[in-house]
């Protein structure tokens, strides 16, 4: 198709050349010479006259106009070549790459025996991980995000994992140095330690809200086997999921008529008619490892 973008390939040489952040890269996965790629794209920047790559030492990155292009493009251009890709196969191989981000302890727990099996099934999978606990929000495809925030996640497909209950608990050493709390007022003398930066705790007693109140940890780290290993060693008291507290024995659930409100965990994708198949068998292998979490 002919017009002032040019043929389409030449808006598919832009998007591969943001992806792999380098001319000589896109060049060697698209098997074209490095002077045809440079021509069809300045002749792009000329029919647009708008400057879409600039240099960068030694490597091509997007301006602020080519930045709003790749996003704008990179969705139907992942569309199109997958259109392409199923007419050519019929997805009998299960083949391609997976962008993954999560908590810690998600991997941890129940993704990294999914991963292993898939890396042992699959020779043509690939998965790109980030562990971390900050928000992030599917921008491709190819995108998956493991959370429990999905407060900026409307507009794409969230399916629940699992429902985290969490108690307070100490060390039998902790309580020796410090004494037990007897009531809820009690607990702000103790030192706390958090999973993340949510101060603001809602407490309840079975169904309902038994009281709201601040607190301040001594220290947060991001990923809860840690926190439990502080807490089992006397360094402070902390919510912690009752699922994981089974492995620490020491460990005293404070006030158990009491409970943090249950956090439910969902995995998140961008909502697409037609899923790749490694996606789709990817989703459900994580809903199937996830469905024994959660006491």
């Amino acid at each position: 198709m002919d017009s002032i973008f040019g043929n389409i390939d030449d808006l598919y040489l832009l998007c591969t050349v943001i992806e792999e952040g380098s001319l000589q890269k896109a060049a060697v996965k698209l098997q074209l010479p490095v002077s045809t790629m440079s021509r069809r794209l300045s002749a792009l920047e000329a029919r647009l006259s708008v400057r879409l790559l600039q240099k960068q030492g030694r490597e091509l990155v997007a301006t602020e106009a080519g930045a709003k292009a790749y996003r704008s493009l990179m969705s139907g251009m992942e569309q199109i070549e997958l259109s392409f890709s199923q007419l050519v196969s019929q997805q009998t191989e299960v083949a391609g790459k997976l962008n993954i981000s999560m908590p810690h302890n998600f991997y941890k727990e129940f993704v990294s025996d999914v991963i292993e099996r898939f890396l042992q099934g699959y020779p043509g999978v690939h998965f790109d991980l980030t562990l971390c606990h900050e928000q992030a929000k599917p921008e491709t495809n190819r995108d998956l995000v493991l959370t429990f925030d999905v407060s900026n996640m409307q507009d794409m497909v969230a399916r629940p994992l699992f429902n985290s209950y969490h108690g307070i608990y100490a060390s039998k050493q902790y309580l020796e140095q410090h004494g037990s709390p007897e009531t809820i007022r009690e607990l702000y003398q103790h030192q706390w330690l958090n999973v993340d930066h949510k101060y603001d705790v809602t407490l309840f007693k079975g169904d309902n809200i038994a009281e709201k109140f601040h607190i301040t940890p001594r220290l947060v780290v991001y990923d809860i086997r840690v926190i439990i290993e502080l807490v089992e060693k006397g360094l402070g008291i902390a919510f912690l999921p009752t699922v994981l507290t089974n492995d620490y024995p020491d460990l005293v659930r404070l006030l158990p008529e009491y409970n943090r409100q249950v956090r439910q965990a969902y995995i998140v994708y961008r909502d697409r008619k037609y899923q790749p198949k490694l996606l789709t068998m990817f989703v459900n292998e994580i809903l199937q490892a996830a469905s024994s979490i959660g006491a």
